[in-house]
C-alpha cells in the first residue's frame, strides 16, 4: 500500500448504509450487511492504516458516525446499533493510537443535504436544496473534517456533533 503513494497519514471512514424498518421485520442478511459496511469496514481500514501511521510517527482517523450513534430511534435498528458501535471502536482505537501520535475521532453529523434517508423516488428527485439551517451541505461537513485532520498534531477533537441550527432530530 505505501510503496505506491506513501504511508497513509489520514483515514476518513464515511461510508454507511441502512436497512430501514421495524426490528422485528429486519432480515438477518440485512443486519449483517449494515454491520459489514458501517462497522467492519472502518475496523479493517483502521487495522490496515495503523501500522503505517505508527511507523510514520502519527496520523489521523476520522470515523463519521451519525447523531444516530448518540441516540437511537425507531425503524433504524441496524443503523443506530452500528453507529453506537463505531463510537466504541473509535474510543478503543484512540486509546491505542495516542501513544503513537495517532488521533482517532468521531464525528456525529445531523441532517445532511443529501438523498440519504430518501426512500421515496419523488424525494430523491428533489432539485431544490433544503436551507443549510435545516440540512447541512456535504461540502461544509467535508471542510470541517479537513480542518480536523490539518489541526496541529497535539490537538485532538475526540467527538464532534455537527448539526444544522434548526435540526429537529437532535439533541
Amino acid at each position: 500500500m505505501s510503496s505506491e503513494i506513501g504511508a497513509p497519514r489520514v483515514l476518513v471512514n464515511a461510508a454507511a448504509t441502512d436497512a430501514p424498518g421495524p426490528a422485528e421485520d429486519l432480515a438477518v442478511e440485512d443486519w449483517e450487511r449494515v454491520v459489514r459496511v458501517n462497522l467492519t469496514a472502518p475496523f479493517l481500514l483502521a487495522k490496515l492504516a495503523f501500522p503505517y501511521m505508527r511507523q510514520a510517527g502519527g496520523g489521523t482517523i476520522v470515523n463519521v458516525a451519525s447523531v444516530a450513534g448518540r441516540r437511537g430511534w425507531p425503524n433504524a435498528t441496524a443503523y443506530c446499533a452500528t453507529k453506537f458501535g463505531l463510537t466504541g471502536l473509535t474510543q478503543a482505537l484512540a486509546a491505542e493510537g495516542a501513544p503513537h501520535g495517532i488521533r482517532v475521532m468521531s464525528m456525529y453529523p445531523g441532517s445532511m443535504a443529501t438523498h440519504w434517508g430518501s426512500f421515496e423516488p419523488s424525494d430523491r428527485m428533489r432539485r431544490e436544496p433544503r436551507p443549510a439551517e435545516e440540512s447541512l451541505p456535504a461540502r461544509e461537513v467535508a471542510d470541517y473534517i479537513a480542518w480536523l485532520v490539518t489541526a496541529p498534531d497535539h490537538l485532538v477533537v475526540t467527538e464532534a456533533v455537527v448539526a444544522p441550527i434548526r435540526e429537529r432530530g437532535w439533541p
